[in-house]
């Protein structure tokens, strides 16, 4: 993907360190979905103003998701998911940026002792890896029509004629809703020749949450039952009785607060 060039190593350059990073990801029911490997530099090793500047890079808001999800509960649009593949690896270093790298271990194209990697693009754990592939993200969008939210700015909506679309980024994991189902199709594979992505159809798993969405009702339901069953086998608690009614040990109750009517029991 021309990430980076094999280079001499220079005694006055400071040379990030890396590690590989492997991780299980799983779905909505807790079973494994894939394994991942991934090289990440470690970014502590990076020195202010030499090999990074700004690092911030925003993301959705739970709160714009809630509210997401809402409008297109209400409306009944559809919504769906989807996902880019190497997401830093999109972020293009700007000229002034001379990052180093230690090869990979176990894997040295030449001798590491003397010989490093120059980037040419962001990896995982750069200070700054998130807020180039932001960058890069809305450059694109904007290409193909899209405008950013004021109110929160990894949202992006665009207009055609009567229609609107909505896109909420969070790093790699994307929504994309729209009044129109045509418009939303159209859209998503605007953004497919810009980026490689996974379609991964109506919205099922977001963040941790499993959403469920009954349309005869115009309900959205979110659960984190996966995460709390991890929680719960985790300290050994998956025996414990449940309450109907939990209530704080501490809760002070008040006379005033007895009912009135002699039918109901306390």
């Amino acid at each position: 993907m021309g990430t980076w060039d094999v280079v001499e190593r220079q005694a006055s350059s400071n040379v990030v360190d890396s590690k590989w990073v492997f991780k299980v990801k799983k779905i909505a029911d807790g079973t494994i979905d894939k394994y991942k490997a991934c090289l990440v530099a470690r970014g502590f090793t990076q020195i202010y103003g030499v090999n990074y500047y700004e690092t911030f890079a925003p993301v959705t808001k739970l709160a714009s998701i809630h509210t997401l999800l809402a409008i297109t509960a209400c409306n009944d649009w559809p919504i769906d998911m989807f996902d880019f593949h190497l997401v830093f690896l999109n972020g293009e270093l700007d000229d002034d940026e001379d990052i180093y790298v230690e090869q990979p271990s176990n894997h040295p194209v030449d001798d590491p002792n003397h010989f490093v990697v120059k980037l040419h693009k962001s990896i995982y754990g750069l200070k700054q890896a998130g807020k180039k592939w932001y960058d890069s993200l809305s450059r694109s969008l904007a290409d193909i029509g899209f405008q950013k939210s004021e109110a929160d700015p990894a949202i992006f909506y665009a207009h055609a004629g009567g229609d609107v679309i909505i896109l909420t980024i969070h790093v790699d994991d994307c929504t994309i809703t729209s009044s129109s189902i045509s418009l939303q199709e159209v859209f998503k594979a605007r953004i497919g020749t810009k980026f490689k992505l996974t379609d991964l159809g109506a919205i099922s798993w977001l963040l941790g949450f499993a959403i469920t969405r009954d349309r005869a009702t115009c309900t959205i339901s979110l659960s984190k039952h996966a995460y709390i069953s991890t929680i719960l086998r985790h300290f050994n608690f998956e025996d414990c009785k449940p309450l109907a009614m939990p209530m704080d040990l501490n809760t002070q109750l008040m006379k005033e607060q007895c009912p009135t009517n002699e039918g109901c029991a306390v």
